[in-house]
């Protein structure tokens, strides 16, 4: 048992590392500003914001977007499911700041059988005047030269979709602190890193880009938006296609302070998505997060001393590594931070099973009962 914990703990080190290294140089390239090319004829582009209630510091989001270097036509959509949302007021306002950008707003009702997100973003793709399209939720902030570098990654006809981590920044209570590294462990940590090796794990969808003839191929929002986890089956679909899913430049997510229910129905929105993959994706998934905590509770039984020491020791590791994701994800360590990477682990294993028990998830005002996957049985507006 001892070799095996000592070859286990020699991968998954080498595994959390290679996390580290991609991570850096990704966000290297990331903040690295390019500049359009001089009478370069860039295709226009259309921009869909699907939007729900007021992020933290959204104007300063929705600016950063309005504020780019791309020299080709733009159109900005913002997409509403209210008109009493708050968040149009401040759109008006910075509508008003920008006269000279083709921007407008549509607000339509959610349609039957999808989320809120992919009837936003379905009202949207109607009214784009542009072959390139570009999605960004109401909680990204971009760099300067967002649009140039996701246009140039889109043109390639083997992209099916250009797709961005989002990393969270800021917060120094528990659970907006666990939030973050919650969310920048599945995104950035994870899915970019095996995304860019070629791993089929589906896309993220805070910010995207996907060509309008590409989106008709495979059937729109429509065909994945009964899903909670549409992003996943979109990726899952473009794979099957042939297309290559691109891991685009990171996007930022600024935030101050989270209701631990976020936390909570985040874990079970991205858990439930392992239910439509029980036979490999769950062993796999569970291997990952637990292998040192299992060697350390069997040691503990079994009052093997050597491998007590060897399953501390990987924790210590998993420690010091979970903490230099702070840094990484432009985030200052915290005294709370230290507890994070080995209650993540604990929580997200337990979440995996939760989710069996436990179907119904609320996430931006909707409560969702679902099923196998992702999928919508019954959604209430709340």
């Amino acid at each position: 048992m001892l070799y095996i914990a000592l070859a286990l703990g020699t991968l998954f080190t080498v595994y959390w590392t290679a996390q580290l290294i991609f991570v850096k140089r990704h966000f290297e390239w990331s903040d690295k500003l390019t500049s359009p090319l001089d009478n370069h004829n860039y295709p226009g582009v259309s921009i869909i914001h699907p939007i729900k209630d007021l992020d933290f510091e959204f104007d300063k989001n929705l600016t950063s977007w309005l504020e780019q270097n791309y020299t080709g036509k733009v159109q900005h959509i913002f997409s509403f499911q209210d008109s009493n949302d708050p968040a149009i007021d401040v759109v008006k306002n910075v509508m008003a700041n920008y006269p000279n950008i083709d921007m407008d707003i549509t607000i339509n009702p959610v349609m039957d059988g999808l989320n809120g997100k992919s009837s936003n973003m379905v009202y949207g793709v109607k009214l784009a005047k542009y072959d390139l399209l570009l999605f960004g939720d109401s909680d990204v902030r971009v760099q300067k030269d967002y649009i140039l570098k996701m246009t140039e990654l889109i043109k390639d006809e083997k992209a099916g979709i250009v797709a961005c981590g989002q990393v969270n920044i800021g917060g120094r209570d528990f659970w907006t602190r666990f939030f973050t590294f919650l969310q920048n462990c599945e995104t950035d940590f994870n899915w970019a890193f095996l995304a860019r090796l070629g791993v089929d794990i589906g896309a993220t969808c805070a910010a995207f880009a996907i060509r309008k003839d590409v989106l008709e191929k495979v059937g729109g929002f429509e065909s994945f938006g009964s899903s909670l986890l549409e992003d996943m089956h979109l990726g899952n679909t473009l794979y099957r296609l042939g297309y290559r899913v691109v891991v685009g430049p990171f996007v930022e997510c600024h935030v101050n302070k989270l209701a631990r229910e976020k936390s909570f129905n985040y874990a079970k929105r991205v858990t439930v998505g392992i239910k439509a993959h029980i036979s490999f994706e769950m062993p796999a998934f569970i291997l990952m997060l637990f292998w040192y905590w299992a060697f350390f509770i069997y040691a503990v039984i079994v009052r093997d001393t050597s491998l007590i020491l060897l399953s501390t020791a990987f924790m210590l590791i998993r420690t010091v590594l979970g903490l230099l994701q702070r840094p990484l994800t432009k985030n200052r360590i915290i005294p709370v931070d230290l507890v994070m990477p080995l209650f993540f682990d604990l929580f997200a294993t337990f979440y995996l099973f939760y989710s069996f028990k436990h179907p119904y998830i609320t996430w931006r005002g909707i409560r969702y009962k679902l099923k196998k996957g992702g999928c919508i049985e019954q959604m209430f507006v709340e």
